[in-house]
């Protein structure tokens, strides 16, 4: 059996792709959590990069969600994610890429608006399970970290929060137009389009899995951010997917 080492941030969008799929394909792994910021020179000494997730696969080292799932479907390949349909693999993977692209980044913009307004909150959700000084030491740190945060996250103007926006809008407005034809993006089943769109999306609302799950109680801005989103049909349908696709046990219905 491999080795295999998930190099993660407990919450995050990108990282629960990894986890996702590792979920689905029964891939035995073990976590190693990071707090942002912190994380920075081991994840760079590890794979000569900044950014999680990190998968160790007996030594060898892959860095990026959408890395990580390609090297999956090529080591363990059933369940497949890729479909087997030339037309509809290529449909899945180009859909896959936009939202890496342009999803993710708005979805977190939308988050991070809110989370780098809420030090106690942002402290308790990426440092949960840390030992009680690591907690203190880095809500201390905070107010000298958020001009980094804010700039490395797009919220540090309000043009970039409104563009993300309108992003985040558009291609979920786009996702649910599709939906309302079929319930997959690419092909006829479950495949890398759908656990990309569905996971870039989970900022905006609270999937049933444990590993996306937020702290109580949450601040009214964040409340506020869940109750905005709540309506859209393509939450809706990423919230079905993790109930129906997870991989994972779920944590019951999210609370409302």
């Amino acid at each position: 059996m491999a080795d295999v080492v998930l190099h993660q941030f407990p919450f995050s969008h990108f990282n629960d792709k990894a986890r996702w799929a590792l979920a689905l394909k029964g891939i035995a792994h073990r976590r190693r959590d990071y707090l942002p910021g912190p994380h920075i020179p081991a994840i760079r000494r590890l794979s000569g990069q900044p950014q999680t997730p990190v998968l160790e696969w007996d030594g060898r080292v892959i860095a990026g969600s959408a890395a990580i799932i390609d090297f999956l479907e090529q080591a363990v390949p059933q369940p497949a994610l890729y479909p087997g349909d030339p037309a509809a693999r290529a449909a899945a993977l180009q859909l896959a890429r936009g939202f890496d692209r342009d999803l993710g980044p708005a979805t977190r913009a939308i988050l991070f608006a809110v989370l780098v307004d809420e030090p106690d909150y942002f402290c308790a959700l990426f440092a949960a399970g840390r030992p009680a000084w690591q907690r203190r030491l880095y809500r201390r740190a905070f107010p000298l970290a958020r001009p980094l945060i804010a700039r490395g996250n797009g919220v540090d103007r309000p043009e970039r929060v409104a563009h993300a926006q309108a992003q985040a809008t558009r291609i979920l407005d786009d996702i649910a137009a599709r939906g309302t034809q079929r319930r997959y993006l690419a092909g006829d089943a479950f495949s890398v389009a759908d656990l990309t769109a569905a996971a870039l999306i989970a900022p905006l609302f609270e999937p049933v899995v444990d590993d996306m799950a937020r702290p109580r109680p949450q601040p009214p801005r964040m409340r506020a951010l869940l109750d905005q989103w709540a309506a859209h049909p393509a939450v809706a349908w990423a919230a079905a997917l993790y109930r129906d696709h997870g991989g994972r046990p779920v944590s019951g219905d999210a609370p409302a």
